[in-house]
């Protein structure tokens, strides 16, 4: 089994977002077949970076990633429509927007350690720093009334999605993370956050103005599960990279 996640691992996470995207223009009646796929796809995710044969010669920080990935699970999970139904006395978004800045803190703490805060910040990082303080204040200005009450822990997640997304980029200061951050956690992260926007607007803007938009969750899901992918393969090459230096 172990071999068969290690070697296909990508090829069925691929396949079980297909599955649970085509649930979803199938309408309501696959909602099942939408669930199951949904909470499948980070476990699956956790199994292939734990599959990997450079995963066991690592220090304790790789524990960070599969931390930050089983918030993630724990969030697809609280945010279906099914949660709802089972939680009661606390509202379901709320808890899973917890679960997803564990995800974000943990990532945050990972890329710290591959290239520390403290260490001199690239023009790209400066860049995108203005870039993403720019984003959040058009965000809260539009739909800071519709949030009411939620305004506060939104803000707290938009702040620190963003800075996941500032330390994906700082952490290619590290000469051995530079092509990595590149090519997967920098667009793995600004996936992230389009997905989160998309699902904002409709969660706070379209629908309470009656904008129903037909298929707006393959959306979501979608550019989620691009960022999940891209991510962990990052951290996938990452690892086999970290292990093939202390040979």
């Amino acid at each position: 089994m172990r071999s068969i996640i290690q070697k296909w691992g990508v090829t069925i996470y691929v396949l079980l977002l297909s599955i649970h995207l085509y649930a979803q223009i199938l309408g309501d009646s696959f909602s099942t077949l939408q669930l199951v796929t949904k909470i499948l796809l980070l476990p699956l995710l956790i199994c292939f970076l734990m599959a990997q044969e450079s995963f066991g010669k690592l220090s304790n920080s790789k524990w960070l990633i599969i931390i930050a990935l089983f918030g993630s699970f724990l969030g697809d999970i609280l945010l279906s429509n099914q949660a709802s139904q089972f939680i009661k006395g606390v509202d379901s978004f709320i808890l899973g927007m917890v679960a997803f800045m564990t995800t974000h803190i943990f990532n945050i703490m990972y890329f710290n350690k591959q290239h520390a805060i403290g260490q001199a910040k690239s023009n790209k990082f400066k860049g995108f720093t203005i870039f993403l303080l720019s984003f959040c204040v058009l965000i809260f200005f539009q739909l800071k009334t519709a949030m009411g009450g939620l305004i506060y822990p939104i803000l707290v997640y938009m702040a620190l999605i963003c800075s996941a997304a500032l330390m994906a980029i700082h952490a290619g200061g590290n000469m051995k993370a530079s092509l990595i951050s590149k090519l997967f956690w920098l667009p793995g992260m600004l996936f992230f956050i389009s997905s989160d926007t998309v699902l904002a607007f409709n969660k706070f803007s379209w629908e309470k103005s009656g904008i129903h938009i037909q298929n707006i969750g393959l959306v979501t899901m979608l550019t989620y599960g691009i960022a999940q992918l891209l991510l962990v393969k990052g951290f996938q090459l990452y690892f086999k990279q970290q292990a093939a230096t202390q040979v």
